[in-house]
């Protein structure tokens, strides 16, 4: 006959057995999958330039509802919270990588401006070339380009021209305005004599350049009241001084 209190002892204590196991893989689960204790944002050109914060960086990934802290790590797409950073104007790299222990690392690379353009649009490019948004925060000195200048020849050769001219310390010290008349007529201003430099087109511009500077070197140079007010490179192998 079977006993009826053995029975419903026995039920218990499976259930009982039950529940421990339970927990104890609910606990293993728990201890394998620590949720995010703590978010570290490093920008790490920030002593270069400062165009965002991390504070920034922050209030973007919670309005995407990707801000990691307190989310099991297992949920974290670090995948996505680096492809919703880099959709940032002023973010030009991230990366996003976990610890075992919680902790959930974002580092972030700031884009970099090359030349400012104020033609129909203005915007900056950066040194990848591509289009940077004029922000507040983007205090960096940089050459300025004017006048009538699409984006093709700004990305172009006028791109490779600014390059030159950063490294070249002679010319670099002295263009920081750059007007262009028309794609094929180009005016630089030298801030240290207020000459007009008239380019022409840029092509074999740097080598025209070379040529003025040994001139300046050798005799303009030592003028304090130059009677020069333009000087012409348009043409080949000649330099042309106007009133």
């Amino acid at each position: 006959m079977i006993n009826k209190q053995a029975i419903v002892q026995w039920t218990i204590a499976v259930v009982l057995a039950a529940v421990v196991i339970t927990l104890g893989i609910t606990g293993s689960r728990c201890a394998a999958d620590p949720a995010c204790s703590a978010v570290i944002i490093t920008v790490k050109d920030s002593t270069e330039r400062q165009y965002v914060t991390p504070g920034e960086l922050q209030q973007q990934l919670t309005q995407t509802g990707l801000w990691p802290m307190g989310k099991p790590l297992s949920r974290i797409a670090c995948a996505q919270i680096e492809q919703s950073l880099l959709s940032h104007p002023m973010i030009r790299r991230a990366e996003c990588y976990e610890l075992a222990k919680g902790e959930v690392h974002i580092t972030v690379r700031q884009r970099q401006p090359v030349v400012l353009i104020k033609g129909d649009e203005v915007y900056y490019l950066d040194s990848d070339r591509k289009v940077m948004p004029v922000r507040a925060t983007v205090n960096t000195p940089v050459p300025i380009v004017t006048g009538r200048i699409g984006k093709q020849q700004a990305q172009g050769e006028m791109y490779d021209f600014v390059a030159w001219l950063a490294d070249n310390k002679f010319w670099s010290e002295r263009i920081q305005t750059i007007h262009v008349v028309t794609p094929k007529m180009v005016e630089l201003i030298d801030s240290k004599t207020h000459y007009t430099i008239i380019l022409g087109h840029l092509s074999g511009a740097e080598q025209r350049l070379d040529d003025l500077q040994k001139l300046y070197e050798e005799g303009l140079a030592h003028i304090e009241h130059p009677e020069y007010k333009q000087i012409d490179l348009q043409y080949k192998n000649q330099i042309i001084g106007r009133k």
